[in-house]
């Protein structure tokens, strides 16, 4: 396993999990809603203008629809759901996932995420490290009520 305050990677034999760890200072359900909400979903994850759309129950979907540009579609399924602490669904690549665990804390939510991908080098080279750390980066300010989708 490689580790650095950013995160971790992790091979397995099945691939490789790319971990981030995030202590937010702000209560579980404000975490909750940034991570489930369209709206507040747009504020940081996409790093640009997305239109989303999320059917919060196990078997629903995520999607990003892109107004501004002809970038693909992206289509998840919720796979387990426990409201407000576990939000896993399918990923872009076949096979790969996302998990995003939230623990109350004595100072807010601290926020794992999880993302396993079957082909771990092709998704270092596609900068999924660095795209995830960048939008968990937007989801701190996000919380705190501004938005820098270029930040």
């Amino acid at each position: 396993m490689s580790r650095s305050a950013n995160g971790t990677i992790e091979r397995t034999p099945e691939g490789g999990v790319i971990r981030f760890k995030r202590s937010l200072p702000f209560p579980i359900d404000q975490v909750w809603t940034a991570i489930t909400d369209p709206a507040r979903l747009a504020d940081w994850w996409p790093p640009f203008a997305a239109d989303i759309t999320v059917d919060l129950r196990e078997g629903g979907r995520i999607v990003f629809t892109w107004p501004d540009t002809e970038f693909p579609t992206l289509e998840f399924t919720i796979v387990h759901l426990e409201v407000p602490t576990l939000l896993e669904h399918t990923h872009t690549s076949p096979g790969s996932w996302m998990r995003w665990e939230l623990t109350a804390t004595a100072d807010g939510t601290e926020l794992l995420a999880t993302y396993f991908v079957p082909e771990l080098d092709k998704a270092l080279e596609r900068g999924d490290l660095v795209g995830l750390h960048h939008s968990l980066d937007r989801l701190e300010p996000a919380l705190a009520g501004s938005s820098d989708r270029l930040g």
